[in-house]
């Protein structure tokens, strides 16, 4: 009987049905773009109708200047009245052409314009008679139209009419005389002898602004716009608002608040600047914004719905995974996993257990082993250091019988008894730092009887740290090479020190001996060469092996300046 297969069904197979659900990217890139491409649309169509609307201002502008130059061309076009106001015709003749032809001539002149304007002739020759109205601000504020014939000695002296320089077909339009104080602005051009083509004298029509810009339809912008008519220095002729805005070279309009929009006037060296507020064409575009914002969320929760049901049907076997890696990963060594079917995942499984078993064995065979190694090593270093101190001590003894000293050799052998007590109490490795003290203050009493209290002692020890724990028969060994390689004198003081440095014990021993050189230190902690140093290595080598590569002695010393030894080791509390 054939047995047949089960079905394998490739995990990426399930993941690509389930990322055809998922068209968060396609919503958010067509969305993005169908926004993108209506707001600019919307954007463009606005700037187009608004720089149309500002060319219609300008035109509107343009026709009424060219309206107020009507007077002017009528005047300066006029070769009759040209010849009559040379000086050709004197007494009556002159008389005639004044009241029948020159006044009527000017006078039709100056109401040729639909503006309200004031014609004024400056003749160079007096040879023709002045002819005027008193000229006052309020005749063309009110609407009133005024021409007069002037002598130009009347204006010789003004600086705007000393700066003139204009050949007989020039033109300009200027605020003169009072202009700037009444708000007008004025058109000059030279009166022309056509015999000769010189000038003799000088034609300005003068109007007010207001009549020129005021009544231009500038209402056809959006909302909240300002519009300013401006000369060639930058300076406002005109504002289509009272606020305190001024258009100059200095003005920095942020390009984000305004849309700005020039344009030159014809005929005037002057031109129509508009600041049209960008959130009043932004509205529309807002309005599409809004829209494709709510249609791509509305399609995003969907389509997230959607997901969220077909990506959990999924998971469930990666967070089970997941779960049992975690568990792996925090030391419980005897998670496996169980799935059911015939896909990827059911390989990751067995891949998975057999890993497991795997390291669990390797454990048990190495990483236990190496624990036990550890300790034999230890216990070794540890009966290393015992002889060394015993064969001294019994030296000391031998040495104090054969001289007789009853009393100080009771002494020792007690102080003896009591160091060895504490030093050997159950065997233990690790033990209390207040069982370390007391051990070297053991051992200091004995040599003090040794040597006849020539050892001066000095401790400070800080009470907090006596509960944590320390690896013993540390210290014995530095107070031993104190006294049997540093002093030189008839006494040697020694200063113990014990305290915590953030999470960390320090116990320091100095010492006022000899102290080392440099190269001496480095021979010590040396791994090879002569042996040199051999408690202060042994001293160290515990300290790593039981706490870590990062903990042990350190010396500092110089020679002549005595010597200071610091042990560090981490804070842990001694447990019994």
């Amino acid at each position: 009987m054939k047995i047949r297969k089960p079905l394998f069904i490739p995990f990426s197979y399930k993941l690509f049905i389930s990322y055809l659900f998922i068209m968060l990217v396609p919503v958010i890139v067509i969305g993005s773009y169908a926004y993108i491409t209506s707001v600019q649309s919307i954007e463009k169509h606005t700037r187009d109708n608004l720089d149309v609307a500002v060319k219609q201002i300008k035109r509107n502008v343009e026709y009424r200047v060219n309206d107020a130059m009507r007077s002017s061309d009528e005047i300066y076009a006029d070769q009759v009245l040209s010849r009559y106001l040379s000086g050709y015709y004197v007494d009556w003749d002159r008389y005639v052409a004044t009241t029948q032809y020159v006044l009527p001539r000017v006078e039709l002149a100056s109401n040729l314009p639909t503006l309200n304007v004031r014609l004024s002739l400056y003749l160079d020759e007096a040879n023709f008679s002045e002819y005027y109205y008193k000229e006052t601000e309020e005749v063309l504020r009110n609407g009133a139209r005024q021409f007069g014939i002037f002598h130009t000695i009347r204006i010789k002296d003004e600086v705007w009419y000393q700066a003139l320089d204009m050949d007989y077909d020039s033109t300009i339009w200027k605020q003169v005389g009072n202009d700037f104080q009444y708000h007008n602005l004025s058109f000059l051009r030279p009166l022309i002898d056509y015999e000769t083509f010189d000038s003799i004298g000088l034609i300005k029509v003068t109007v007010k602004l207001k009549d020129i810009f005021e009544d231009v339809e500038f209402n056809t912008l959006a909302p909240g716009s300002q519009l300013f008519v401006v000369d060639q220095n930058q300076d406002v002729l005109f504002a289509s608002s009272h606020n305190t805005m001024m258009y100059t070279d200095s003005l920095q309009v942020d390009e984000d608040e305004y849309l700005v929009i020039e344009e030159e006037i014809a005929n005037v060296p002057a031109k129509v600047i508009a600041l049209i507020p960008v959130a009043s064409f932004q509205d529309s575009s807002r309005q599409v914004r809004n829209m494709t914002i709510l249609i791509c969320l509305v399609s995003l929760l969907v389509l997230s719905l959607f997901s969220v049901l077909i990506s959990r049907y999924f998971s469930k076997r990666f967070l089970k995974l997941m779960a049992s890696l975690r568990s792996f990963k925090e030391g419980d060594l005897h998670k496996r996993m169980q799935y059911r079917g015939h896909d990827e995942f059911a390989l990751i499984s067995d891949a998975f257990n057999d890993m497991a078993s795997t390291i669990e064995n390797l454990i048990d065979e190495v990483y236990i082993s190496k624990l036990e190694k550890k300790e034999a090593e230890l216990q070794v270093l540890h009966v290393q250091m015992n002889p060394h101190f015993l064969y001294n001590t019994f030296s000391s003894i031998s040495r104090m019988a054969k001289l007789g000293e009853m009393e100080k050799l009771h002494e020792i052998i007690r102080a003896l008894a009591k160091f060895y007590r504490l030093t050997l109490n159950k065997g233990e490795m690790v033990i209390p730092i207040e069982k370390e003290i007391q051990i070297i203050e053991a051992y200091l009493d004995i040599q003090n009887i040794k040597y006849g209290d020539r050892i001066r002692i000095d401790t400070d020890i800080d009470p907090d740290i006596l509960r944590y724990e320390t690896v013993k028969f540390i210290l014995q060994p530095f107070v031993e090479n104190v006294l049997e390689h540093a002093w030189y004198d008839d006494e040697i003081a020694i200063k113990l020190t014990a305290g915590r440095e953030k999470e960390r014990i320090v116990i320091e021993i100095a010492d006022n001996g000899l102290g080392m050189r440099e190269d001496t230190i480095q021979a010590i902690f040396k791994k090879t060469g002569e042996a040199l140093g051999y408690g202060i290595r042994n001293v160290d080598q515990r300290l790593k092996l039981q706490f870590g590569t990062d903990y042990g002695v350190r010396i500092q010393s110089g020679v002549g300046e005595g010597t200071t030894i610091r042990i560090e080791f981490p804070m842990r509390e001694y447990v019994e």
